[in-house]
């Protein structure tokens, strides 16, 4: 189904990381965009005027026959990504039984031509310890997570609707780990924090509640290296090997979804979202240490090393998805800027 226009997409998660680069990608072009927006989103304010609010949650059945009606394309992005396991419960309300909500308003809904574009996540595959490298979407899908779990559930909600709605095709996009360019040196964003400074990692594991050897250990070290002054933090194992993973901007992630949603070739289609080449954290933890003269300490800490390197070859012949901006481009725009403070 091509972009015309009578094309109407509905966005999920408008307000979000994704959805507002989303929301831009598609109004260049001409696309009319309806979005759903919970009730008191305090980001509301900055969506387009020209987007079509409907306000409502995913738990709200009225708001969801209203938002899914005489749209021609779906993107569900809403989502909370949590790691903690006391967070479960609130994973399982959002990611499961919200996107069941969905599927369960679009299957009620007069028939008409619809493309249903679900984001799932690399976190389906066996995190860093896939079975072979590099994950292509044909890896059997083994989660760790519960927010992984969750994906794998939308996943399958989304191909179900797409069986037994007339005329619904679906498109299934994972995204490995990605950024936004103004919170990748941030010492209170999601990942920044409990990634690249010591006191983040220290609260998160201290709010886990886990009572392990590892994380144990893991608290003991980071206290003998935390200092009034924050610094960035360089984590390995006990081996000495670095987080190596792959990282892509929000917006490259947002490019991609329009030829995900439009070229005829991804219906029914799954692909992942992820650059050429992965970054190991020995490159990037320096590289913002010299944009903030801020110093770095190395913490060897107890685990097995954490690897990720998911092939995004798939979409890149089929849909041309590439990554324009580096984690360095991020960590450059965002020093220039000041986000960081």
């Amino acid at each position: 189904m091509m972009a015309n226009d009578r094309s109407r997409v509905l966005i999920t998660g408008i307000t979000g990381r994704i959805g507002s680069h989303l929301t831009s990608e598609l109004l260049a072009r001409d696309v009319a965009v309806r979005g759903l927006v919970i009730p008191n989103d305090p980001l509301r304010s900055e969506v387009d005027p020209s987007v079509e609010v409907v306000e409502g949650s995913l738990d709200d059945a009225v708001a969801l026959d209203v938002a899914v009606a005489n749209v021609s394309h779906i993107v569900h992005l809403a989502a909370v990504i949590l790691y903690q396991p006391h967070q479960d419960e609130l994973i399982w309300r959002v990611n499961v039984e919200g996107t069941r909500n969905l599927m369960r308003a679009i299957q009620q809904r007069p028939p008409s031509p619809l493309r249903l574009l679900f984001a799932s996540s690399d976190q389906v595959y066996p995190g860093p310890f896939p079975q072979y490298t590099p994950t292509d979407e044909e890896h059997p899908l083994e989660p760790t997570t519960a927010y992984g779990i969750s994906k794998l559930i939308g996943e399958e909600l989304t191909r179900h609707t797409a069986r037994v709605v007339p005329n619904c095709r679906f498109t299934i996009v994972r995204f490995c780990h990605n950024q936004t360019w103004q919170e990748i040196l941030d010492p209170h964003g999601f990942f920044a924090e409990r990634q690249f400074y010591v006191k983040g990692r220290l609260a998160w594991l201290l709010d886990s509640g886990r009572t392990d050897s590892v994380t144990t250990e893991s608290i003991r070290r980071l206290r003998a290296v935390d200092a009034d002054d924050n610094p960035l933090l360089l984590s390995l194992t006990d081996t000495g090997e670095p987080l190596v993973l792959e990282m892509m901007d929000t917006r490259d992630i947002a490019a991609g979804l329009v030829p995900a949603l439009f070229r005829p070739e991804a219906e029914d289609n799954v692909y992942n979202f992820a650059p050429d080449s992965t970054v190991s954290f020995t490159e990037v933890v320096p590289y913002m240490g010299r944009a903030l003269d801020k110093r770095w300490v190395e913490v060897k800490l107890p685990g097995a090393p954490a690897r990720s390197n998911l092939s995004g070859a798939k979409a890149m012949r089929d849909l041309g998805v590439r990554a324009r901006y580096s984690v360095f481009n991020m960590i450059d725009e965002a020093s220039r800027t000041g986000h960081h403070r």
